[in-house]
């Protein structure tokens, strides 16, 4: 458990939500910095607040599912794993469940929370969950890849696939890679107990 937090933080800093989308809104605040400075702080959260999720989909072969997306901020083609908005009412599993069905068509088996982060918390002000799905073993041509969306193909790959992906910066997703992280310390933290 994180140790609390023992440096100053004011209580007199006022959110200013300057423009909002159905997606995303956007802040311009007027904070005070640690040291006592008037300033500004731009930041952006998920319209609805209540953050998002990225699943892990993976086999019982331990094979990953990863979809290709365009990204438009980056303006680029990024291989990532399936993932989405919570809605009003959703639990995160919930969440991962229905974004694995809508942008592949694959029901999921299993889902497991195994965590949250801040994904970039100097500009973003959301927790993002990291959602293990269990998937039957697919022929990553059966799916249906959520094309409206910017999905445009789909692989499955093996860990040292997946590995050599990170390395090479084939992935270069910040929330997938967080992902890859805290699925294989949850798998080392699970075979250190003797679960599985």
């Amino acid at each position: 458990m994180p140790e609390p937090d023992r440096h100053h933080q004011s209580d007199n800093n006022r959110e200013n939500l300057v423009y909002e989308t159905p997606w995303i809104d956007f802040y311009y605040d007027d904070i005070t910095h640690a040291d006592g400075r008037s300033g500004k702080y731009a930041w952006v959260r998920t319209h609805s607040g209540n953050g998002a999720v990225m699943t892990i989909p993976v086999t019982p072969s331990e094979r990953y599912l990863l979809i290709k997306v365009y990204r438009h901020p980056v303006k680029s083609y990024m291989w990532e794993f399936p993932a989405g908005l919570i809605e009003d009412g959703e639990t995160p599993e919930e969440t991962g469940k229905r974004e694995l069905i809508e942008e592949t068509g694959i029901a999921s088996i299993r889902t497991k929370l195994l965590g949250s982060q801040t994904p970039i918390s100097g500009f973003v002000g959301d927790t993002f969950h990291s959602v293990l799905v269990e998937i039957p073993e697919i022929d990553p041509n059966d799916l249906k890849l959520q094309g409206e969306e910017g999905i445009v193909d789909a692989k499955l790959v093996t860990r040292s696939q997946v590995s050599a992906m990170a390395a090479s910066q084939e992935i270069e997703d910040g929330v997938t890679l967080m992902c890859l992280a805290r699925y294989w310390a949850y798998k080392e933290s699970e075979q250190g107990s003797g679960e599985e």
